[in-house]
């Protein structure tokens, strides 16, 4: 922008200022050092401090949790369990805490193994969002608190664990979601465990799951619609025609349509059809839904107007085994794909936001001062703040 006109912006920029009223948000450092210049930030923080009810509860604020950013093994002796917490750089604003997301790992997997091959932790911290990773039991469940190589083979320990290398044999050794009860009454405890020890908002909960995760998804959908707002199943499908939702909820699933070895095929799209049914969606059954070609290898089935503001949705991406579409196992199992296919992962985050109420990191920016701080200035501003996520190191595959 030419100079001659920066004079009339800056005093354009003040005047929106006072006349439009602002949120408190998340701001750039040298966004705030324009403000101080202009002696706007004094004006917001004092407008901020009549705002509040009590002053005293805001200084004294309590973290969201006891551990830091990054993957932490957190154990539970009472019930012999142990799961990996995903905390996030920087927290998405929310009036009643951040959402939560549990991941369900596939069977012989790991949430190492699991997380490595969905990106879900790095996701979630691009979203500001808590993440749980529960460890499945073998068939004896003895290894329910085996610390981190606890799903892991004897061969591959340490870091090989953790950057999912190897998988464990199909047999009684294999981690795995094997008794549905027991495990409902888990997810109940660590959504209880989230509740007194994280600023999770327990009203904006979900779930997803890979393979015997998802499965394992699907049965929460049928049986624990009151705990989790929105479900998503990844192969692994589990008709469950005689459920009725505790509430209304949302659903969205994927099966690839070669998939050799959850066979999701025959189910997956009856599955969303009877969720269209129960959640009272327009146009409910197959029949009646929209049909989108999300790229030259995903197609889904969409049911968007449901109770309560709710959607249901099925994806199958053509030519696809057992991996989740868009991503590529860690042991270096998978074959390459096209490009073209969807990455469910980060699809069905994008879906669950839907149900956030703006609880996303970043929500509503740029704001008015940051766009006004841009155009005052030639050549435009650069900026090294959140370097964790300028740099692409939450970029997944």
């Amino acid at each position: 922008m030419a100079p001659a006109f920066r004079p009339w912006l800056r005093q354009l920029s003040w005047l929106l200022w006072l006349l439009v009223p602002h949120a408190r948000c998340l701001m750039r450092p040298e966004t705030e050092a324009l403000m101080h210049e202009r002696g706007q930030l004094a004006q917001l923080q004092n407008t901020e401090k009549h705002e509040k009810h009590d002053e005293k509860h805001e200084e004294e604020q309590k973290p969201c949790t006891s551990y830091g950013p990054g993957l932490h093994l957190v154990q539970m002796p009472q019930v012999q369990r142990q799961f990996l917490l995903s905390v996030p750089d920087d927290l998405a604003p929310g009036d009643g805490g951040v959402p939560l997301v549990l991941g369900f790992h596939g069977f012989s997997d790991s949430p190492w193994y699991s997380n490595m091959m969905m990106g879900l932790s790095k996701k979630l911290t691009r979203y500001g969002w808590l993440g749980i990773l529960p460890f499945g039991m073998d068939a004896n469940r003895s290894n329910g608190m085996g610390g981190v190589e606890a799903c892991c083979p004897d061969d591959c320990r340490g870091e090989c664990c953790m950057q999912g290398k190897h998988l464990r044999k199909k047999d009684d050794t294999a981690c795995g979601w094997r008794d549905n009860q027991k495990d409902l009454d888990f997810v109940r405890v660590l959504l209880k465990w989230a509740q007194l020890n994280t600023c999770a908002d327990m009203n904006k909960a979900f779930a997803i799951g890979f393979s015997n995760g998802g499965w394992f998804t699907n049965f929460l959908a049928c049986q624990a619609s009151d705990l989790f707002r929105a479900f998503a199943p990844i192969s692994g499908d589990s008709v469950q025609q005689t459920c009725e939702a505790k509430r209304p909820v949302s659903y969205i699933s994927m099966c690839g349509s070669a998939d050799d070895e959850a066979f999701c095929q025959p189910t997956f799209l009856a599955s969303a059809a009877h969720w269209s049914a129960r959640l009272k969606c327009d146009g409910a059954g197959l029949e009646g839904a929209k049909v989108f070609n999300f790229s030259a290898t995903t197609s889904c089935f969409t049911w968007e107007s449901c109770e309560a503001k709710n959607f249901v949705e099925v994806c199958t991406t053509l030519g696809l085994g057992h991996d989740p579409s868009g991503h590529l196992r860690p042991d270096g199992s998978s074959y390459i794909r096209p490009g073209s296919d969807l990455d469910i992962v980060g699809y069905a985050l994008q879906k669950f936001s839907l149900l956030v109420d703006g609880s996303i990191l970043f929500f509503g920016h740029p704001t008015r001062e940051e766009f006004a701080y841009k155009e005052s200035v030639w050549p435009p501003p650069t900026h090294d703040d959140h370097m964790y996520i300028r740099n692409g190191s939450l970029n997944t595959v």
